[in-house]
């Protein structure tokens, strides 16, 4: 037997390691390799069967989890989509969410899923349908074919939505029975099934409906004062929520829950104030001071229309110098400041007029705000309604004569129908600006009126007794006298 020697057994040694190596790093390297480039997105869900309730809108209904795909050693960032289909489909035509790069999950809330699969699936709210997804991940490798998770299904059980809108309508609301002007609610910011109103109802009755112009659907009162009613049908009943004492309310509704809360507020700390100063006609005499006006449908607002001196001015609450009074939070500050404080003795701040003219005042004790504007009276002044020879034409309402001795006075003369009326400040347009009693529908004795920009709350004034008719407008003090002839 031949023996190898010592040298030519390390050079053999030296020839195979090479080798050896290569084969070694092979199979380390290899074998992971091969499971990546395998690999394929395991999907799971976090529930086989979901029952979609509004209530519970923003928790979580279902959540979809993957392990991460593979970019078949393309070094290539891999993109996700979830795709969807219905039990009876072959994802022939998925409807696709894209997710992008990295994201290894993905939750729906109550609401999206809802939102999902009604609109996006087509599977019709208060019936339980079975979805299939799977997952594709796809490399920029336009040679790289995607790969597929396995399909996972769940059935799911939709709700229908109440409605995103609710407006108040009735004798009580501020327009009246005009479902096309009915008074909107506003949705909670946080839960958007809940609506509320504040403002002035009047001695009546009221309901609510979901769109303008259309009495139905509607909500209506239900067994109970603090319950609400869905109503679809006129032969569905027409309860009605009453109001018997007029003034200011706070309205929440819930429509999921079907309840509804109606709470008198406070009303405003005065009902009296007055406008001292030497900026005034009267001056700083609180005896003969002007008193404000006192809004009809808000009893928190107040307004105060003249001729203003330069000078001072303050808000009394009582002619009395020790009293309470409203003034600027700081001396003589730019009228466009629209701070207001209440306080009684120093310091005893004023607001400041530096050009005499014409200004109107509105004072808000809700939200302790001011707005003192100077008034250019208009040239021109029409009135329009069925009431009126011409009727509800805005291109040719008939036009008010203008008094020559005091720029702010109209007058018209002539014959009124029974009906309604307004006074537009431009023709052509429904959408200008007008003035309107503060109330639908005043006692024709009534002398308040209001600049109304844009018409809303679309308050007319109504003639029951037709005939000649003297109607007398002053645009800056807002009133008006109406005297049948």
């Amino acid at each position: 037997m031949r023996r190898v020697g010592r040298h030519s057994s390390m050079l053999l040694c030296a020839l195979m390691l090479p080798a050896a190596l290569a084969s070694c790093s092979s199979d380390a390297l290899q074998g992971p390799d091969r499971a990546s480039l395998s690999r394929v997105p395991a999907l799971t869900a976090s529930d086989t069967s979901v029952q979609l309730h509004q209530i519970d809108f923003g928790n979580t209904a279902v959540t979809l989890d993957w392990s991460p795909g593979s970019n078949h050693g393309t070094n290539a960032a891999i993109d996700y989509a979830l795709e969807f289909d219905t039990t009876d489909g072959t994802f022939a035509s998925p409807v696709v969410v894209p997710l992008g790069r990295g994201v290894y999950s993905k939750a729906y809330t109550v609401a999206e899923l809802d939102a999902f699969v009604t609109e996006q699936l087509g599977i019709p709210a208060g019936t339980t349908g079975s979805v299939r997804v799977r997952l594709s991940s796809t490399t920029s490798q336009p040679d790289v074919a995607p790969d597929y998770s396995n399909v996972v299904t769940f059935e799911v059980t939709p709700y229908q939505p109440v409605s995103t809108t609710l407006y108040l309508i009735g004798s009580s609301a501020p327009n009246g029975w005009s479902a096309d002007l009915a008074t909107p609610l506003t949705p909670d910011a946080d839960v958007p099934f809940i609506f509320g109103w504040e403002g002035n109802l009047a001695a009546g009755q009221f309901k609510f409906i979901t769109t303008l112009g259309q009495f139905l659907p509607s909500y209506n009162r239900g067994a109970a004062d603090s319950l609400l009613v869905y109503r679809t049908a006129d032969s569905e009943p027409d309860s009605l929520f009453t109001v018997t004492e007029p003034g200011p309310y706070r309205i929440t509704a819930n429509l999921v829950k079907g309840t509804i809360t109606v709470v008198k507020q406070p009303g405003p700390p005065y009902d009296r104030l007055w406008v001292v100063g030497d900026a005034t006609p009267k001056g700083w005499s609180l005896d003969s001071a002007a008193e404000m006006r006192q809004d009809p449908s808000d009893p928190f607002i107040f307004d105060y229309n003249e001729v203003l001196n330069v000078g001072e001015l303050k808000i009394a609450t009582a002619q009395d110098f020790s009293a309470p009074f409203y003034r600027p939070t700081t001396n003589h500050p730019a009228l466009g400041d629209s701070a207001v404080q209440l306080s009684a003795g120093d310091p005893d701040n004023k607001w400041y007029i530096p050009e005499a003219g014409a200004y109107k005042i509105e004072l808000d004790l809700r939200t302790m705000s001011i707005s003192i504007t100077k008034f250019t009276p208009y040239t021109r002044l029409w009135i329009v309604g069925d009431a009126t020879p011409n009727g509800w034409t805005i291109d040719a309402p008939n036009e008010m004569q203008a008094d020559p001795g005091n720029p702010y006075v109209f007058t018209y003369t002539g014959t009124l129908n029974a009906g309604e009326f307004k006074f537009p400040v431009a023709t052509g347009d429904w959408g200008t600006d007008y003035f309107m009693p503060g109330v639908n529908h005043p006692p024709i004795t009534s002398t308040y009126v209001r600049f109304t920009p844009g018409g809303q709350p679309d308050n007319k004034w109504l003639i029951s007794d037709p005939g000649t008719y003297t109607i007398t407008l002053d645009q800056l003090h807002e009133t008006i006298t109406i005297q049948r002839q």
